[in-house]
């Protein structure tokens, strides 16, 4: 059974830099939170970004960044950025604080996330880059260097990827190659490849397995609007003769997941779905199997009569 304690009734006068978030009776609210499928969408915009997101269940949060003056500071539009926020101080610190407190008596190569009732469970920072790829791309690297150091943050080898507590997605301006131009053997921030374009040219079907141009070591989350969705398609089975025909007349949702990547459907669904949004996203996220959605209100993420998706894991009773 659900167990929601959260409530932004008891962060009255809180803010995201308020030293009382962390007083231990929020932060034990905060524990006792259970992450559904869902991202904080615009999440800087909140009364009190992060927080509002993480006490909600939201498994992944969105900040839009300018570079600007040697650093990265978060809003949608380049009028009216203040310098007190930064990405450094509105989610890179609190961040390294908060995952800091979960893993004080972890033993090495072992992790635990922001979630304790599914300590497994990753945290995504999806940074949607608003200037130039690469100078922000760089400069997003080097203030992520404290939480890399630590052995936070969800990276690429060079064979396999190795999860940890917080996941960084770059979006927006971020270019394909600038991401591939990242080391190779340590690549920390991933691509949010559009979901549209997940079966490719570039694509080599003659390798075992095939060699896919967007894969786990490059990208996570693989994006569209809902409104330009292929969420599901017939099955024709008796006339698929190959794996990359049946590549491409998979859906979305399937493609994204035999990459190993997340699925994510931004936006309105308008008329194309004539249903509840609560239907919707329930039908969307457990029988379809897409990753996951976003989400502008936290109320209604915090309410599960609201039909939204859970995680594969639950909390025992």
């Amino acid at each position: 059974m659900y167990n929601f304690i959260f409530s932004l009734s008891t962060w009255t006068n809180i803010h995201w830099f308020s030293p009382e978030i962390w007083d231990p009776v929020r932060q034990e609210e905060i524990r006792n939170v259970m992450p559904v499928a869902v991202h904080s969408h615009n999440d800087y915009t909140r009364r009190i970004p992060l927080w509002e997101a993480i006490g909600s269940g939201c498994v992944s949060v969105e900040a839009d960044v300018h570079f600007d003056k040697s650093d990265l500071l978060v809003g949608h539009s380049a009028r009216g950025l203040k310098r007190k926020d930064s990405i450094k101080a509105m989610y890179l610190e609190p961040l390294e604080r908060l995952i800091g407190s979960r893993n004080g008596d972890v033993t090495e190569g072992g992790w635990r996330g922001v979630f304790e009732k599914v300590p497994t469970q990753t945290l995504v920072l999806l940074v949607d880059l608003k200037t130039e790829s690469r100078q922000t791309l760089q400069e997003l690297s080097r203030q992520l260097k404290p939480l890399r150091e630590l052995d936070y943050l969800t990276y690429w080898n060079g064979t396999s990827r190795i999860m940890r507590p917080l996941t960084v997605v770059a979006s927006g301006k971020v270019t394909f190659e600038d991401i591939l131009a990242l080391k190779p053997t340590h690549r920390d921030i991933f691509f949010d490849a559009l979901l549209a374009s997940l079966h490719t040219p570039k694509d080599d079907w003659t390798t075992s397995p095939p060699t896919l141009a967007y894969n786990i070591s490059n990208s996570y989350y693989a994006s569209s609007e809902l409104k330009d969705g292929i969420i599901s398609l017939a099955s024709d089975g008796d006339k698929i003769s190959s794996p990359e025909e049946q590549d491409g007349s998979s859906s979305q949702p399937e493609q994204a997941k035999s990459r190993g990547l997340v699925s994510r459907y931004w936006g309105s669904a308008g008329p194309k779905y004539q249903t509840s949004e609560q239907v919707m996203w329930r039908y969307f996220t457990e029988v379809i199997g897409v990753g996951i959605i976003n989400m502008d209100d936290m109320a209604a993420v915090r309410d599960r009569s609201r039909g939204m998706g859970k995680m594969a894991i639950q909390e025992k009773n």
